[in-house]
């Protein structure tokens, strides 16, 4: 796992600016400390499915991260979040002008690994999936204030957030004879859906306001509403992680045992483990 990481992380970087310093400031930014989940995820299941990974699926998979860490960036200036995961976000260090085209040039970065693959079927599938992520961005943007159904709640999760996991592992499995695309997408969705919604739940235990003051209620907030209970809100969130966790298991159960299936089974409840108050 670690060498296949390193792996990931030298494709990453694999571009040319004219600025040095500009591309250290990147680089930086895509190396540093992060928990790369969907490469992890994203490797587990192919090698529990056909025994080994192919540097086709590797690219997939690190422009997944190429284009997920452009998404963060993003993110962070329309949310004016000034830090993440304890360190200063771009547009804090810099300014906000800065950030949008560092963001845009490391999308445009991750759509290039995937075209170079000439695979139209994974071309759409990727620029499908940015759509949907945009769609889900500017969705949230319009409606911050209003408190959404659980429904509208997990379709913009699943837009945002659960679409790129799905979409990381489809390419890959589009790649395979061995691994089903359909079921590869479903189990992304799932874990996508689980691993936003445990985010939020942290959040909401540990009383984070970066959501609530900018006018965006996830879904611990969506079910505290309606009690005014804080222990109602945690039970119920921890259910909803606890029903994609059981969506998962389904998926993985009809993969042969292995020590790789023994792993991603590990790293899903270690991953999504709900959270008790």
């Amino acid at each position: 796992m670690d060498e296949f990481i390193t792996q990931i992380e030298s494709e990453l970087t694999g571009y040319d600016l004219e600025t040095s310093e500009f591309k250290s400031i990147l680089d930086n930014l895509l190396l540093r400390n992060a928990k790369r989940i969907r490469p992890r995820l994203a490797f587990l299941y192919i090698m529990a499915c056909q025994g080994g990974i192919t540097e086709e699926q590797t690219k997939i998979i690190s422009a997944g991260e190429i284009l997920h860490t452009a998404s963060l960036i993003h993110d962070d200036i329309i949310d004016d979040a000034s830090l993440r995961r304890g360190m200063r976000t771009l547009h804090s260090v810099f300014d906000s002008k800065f950030a949008v085209l560092a963001g845009d040039f490391l999308a445009s970065f991750g759509m290039k690994k995937i075209i170079r693959l000439n695979n139209t079927e994974i071309i759409s599938l990727f620029h499908e999936t940015f759509e949907k992520m945009c769609k889900a961005e500017i969705s949230q943007y319009i409606k911050r204030g209003e408190i959404p159904s659980m429904e509208e709640y997990l379709l913009k999760t699943t837009g945002k957030t659960a679409s790129l996991f799905a979409s990381i592992l489809k390419g890959a499995a589009i790649l395979s004879q061995s691994v089903n695309p359909d079921a590869a997408y479903e189990l992304g969705t799932a874990f996508g859906i689980a691993f936003q919604i445990k985010n939020d739940l942290n959040a909401f235990i540990e009383c984070s306001e970066s959501d609530r003051k900018n006018g965006i209620y996830t879904a611990p907030d969506i079910f505290y509403f309606k009690k005014n209970d804080v222990s109602f809100a945690i039970e119920k969130t921890n259910a909803l992680i606890d029903n994609e966790i059981e969506k998962m298991l389904k998926i993985i159960s009809e993969v042969p045992d292995s020590i790789y299936k023994a792993q991603l089974i590990q790293l899903i409840k270690e991953s999504l483990c709900t959270t008790k108050k």
